[in-house]
């Protein structure tokens, strides 16, 4: 594959290089030679290949090769170098012979040096077995690297695209990898492919400080070179659901990008405290869901205010003219569908699972929240007068059995 490769790029470089006629290019001893790669832009570790045209011609006394024509012999001077670098197997494969004329083909692969992986403008030199001596340049890239999103929470997924890396080459024995940090802190360790791209997953540590502005790096092993891109996790917000009602309303409140574990140390409702207790806590994400009843305001908009870890967000909630809602009777009188009774918990993503074992059957039945699973729940209702087991993420308060009742991380059993 290597020879048919090199034999295709000599067959156009003669052709484009040299002109269409056939006389033109067949180099005389006088003329200059031409070294040229091919492609002239690369990476550390990729393959290329190296023309050589006009070199020692066969005419020259002295060729050792067969014919009595010339080569690049590998020993003494005679010899490839790469910027600082001489090249040696398995970069190169010497000799490399010339034909009649003084031209030759190899494929060689691009040293992975510090000089070379700083990138820039490298010299390729080449010295044949009389001392003729030309060189051309290859022109090496920097590592760069992009993220989608450049934005996102803490524990989020984030993409990470990068080139101009050194290429992972079977051709070789060096071993090629790239350490990636956010923001100091070592995430994982990945190889480029042959082309010296990356493209992988990264998560946002659960420990970012919000709101923050971040480094992520990705730093070729062994080598001072890397690249960096700027990540930025977004400050703590609320939103509430519904966003207007009657003093009575139970208001959903979701916060989001908080500090992760913390414990919600308050939730007002203009100056008044709608905290549960105990106060919701946040989860790795720093997300919490709570419910309160909304307190006995004259009509016009109120703010509604969380604050964890010192940290608060603020939102606004339009209270609308009218008499109070009544509070739901809690004992349940019949029974509903289950995504509709166990809506406060889901519109968090907080539900995990709903299990109810029937000791008259022995079956266990269950109902889970993600849309995949919309026609394999067995849990259609919840009915009166049954126990459930629910598992959420995070405690919060929610309407069970048209009760505010406050259910805590993991399993929860509940009497419908």
């Amino acid at each position: 594959m290597r020879l048919k490769l090199v034999f295709l790029l000599v067959s156009a470089f003669l052709l484009a290089g040299l002109g269409s006629s056939p006389t033109i290019g067949l180099a005389a001893p006088n003329l200059a030679p031409v070294l040229a790669v091919s492609p002239n832009i690369a990476v550390p570790n990729q393959t290329v290949v190296l023309l050589g045209n006009g070199f020692t011609p066969a005419t020259t006394p002295g060729g050792s090769a067969g014919a009595g024509v010339h080569q690049i012999t590998g020993l003494g001077a005679s010899v490839v170098t790469v910027g600082d670098t001489l090249l040696i197997w398995p970069n190169i494969s010497y000799p490399i012979n010339f034909d009649s004329l003084g031209n030759w083909a190899t494929s060689i692969t691009i040293p992975v040096t510090a000089q070379i992986v700083s990138g820039g403008s490298i010299e390729i030199k080449a010295v044949d077995d009389q001392g003729l001596t030309q060189s051309t340049q290859v022109t090496v890239g920097t590592p760069s690297i992009t993220l989608d999103p450049a934005a996102s929470s803490r524990s989020s997924e984030v993409t990470l695209i990068g080139d101009g890396f050194p290429a992972s080459n079977p051709a070789t024995t060096a071993s090629v990898y790239v350490s990636i940090s956010y923001a100091g802190s070592a995430l994982k360790v990945v190889s480029p492919n042959i082309s010296g791209e990356i493209n992988t997953i990264i998560q946002v540590p659960s420990t970012a400080a919000v709101p923050s502005t971040n480094i992520v790096q990705a730093t070729i092993l062994g080598y001072s070179q890397s690249a960096i891109a700027i990540h930025s996790v977004p400050g703590a917000s609320l939103t509430v659901s519904p966003t207007s009602g009657r003093p009575g309303t139970i208001v959903t409140v979701i916060g989001e990008n908080y500090p992760d574990k913390t414990v919600v140390s308050s939730i007002r409702a203009g100056n008044i405290s709608v905290a549960s207790s105990p106060a919701p806590v946040t989860d790795t994400t720093g997300k919490f869901v709570a419910l309160f009843t909304l307190p006995l305001f004259v009509p016009g908009v109120q703010t509604i205010a969380a604050t964890a870890a010192g940290i608060t967000a603020v939102t606004s909630f339009t209270v609308n003219d009218g008499p109070a809602i009544p509070q739901p009777t809690p004992i349940p009188t019949s029974s509903i569908g289950a995504a509709q009774a166990l809506e406060t918990l889901t519109k968090g993503d907080n539900l995990v699972r709903v299990w109810n074992f029937d000791n008259g059957t022995k079956r266990w039945t269950f109902f889970d929240p993600r849309p995949a699973f919309n026609n394999a729940n067995t849990i259609k209702t919840m009915e009166a007068g049954k126990l459930y087991w629910l598992q959420v993420n995070h405690t919060q308060s929610a309407m069970i059995s048209g009760s505010l009742t406050l259910i805590y991380e993991g399993w929860n059993l509940i009497n419908w």
